[in-house]
């Protein structure tokens, strides 16, 4: 099945469902030397540029400290997330779907970012919890 026919399928299934708020700004977290951050709430904008940048913005932006607090270095914007397509492609079509239909629906999402890349936290993981 080709990936625009899963998104589609997705999309008009989660259009069916509702789903409730639940937003803050990310959180971070140190884990063995290292560190993650942590935002749930909605996909209110999914972005996707020119450069084959997936970016996902916060409902909040996260605390300037947040990802320093974790042992994070080299973030300097705090009210979205990237994902940049060239490191996995098939990967990144994947999560744009899955971020669509979570938009599509309205519902609550929780991902991780581990890494940053260009002044972002990178976009790792993507859970829908409703």
């Amino acid at each position: 099945m080709k990936l625009r026919t899963v998104a589609a399928v997705l999309a008009v299934m989660g259009s069916l469902a509702g789903g409730t708020a639940s937003a803050g700004a990310p959180a971070c977290y140190p884990y063995n030397g290292t560190g993650y951050c942590q935002y749930t709430g909605k996909a209110t904008r999914v972005y996707i540029n020119s450069g084959g940048e997936i970016l996902l913005y916060f409902d909040t932006a996260m605390p300037a400290g947040a990802p320093s607090s974790a042992g994070i270095s080299g973030v300097s914007n705090f009210s979205a997330t990237i994902f940049p397509m060239v490191q996995s492609p098939d990967y990144a079509k994947a999560m744009y779907a899955t971020l669509l239909a979570a938009q599509a629906r309205g519902a609550t999402i929780e991902v991780q970012m581990w890494g940053t890349h260009g002044g972002y936290m990178k976009l790792d993981r993507v859970w829908i919890n409703e």
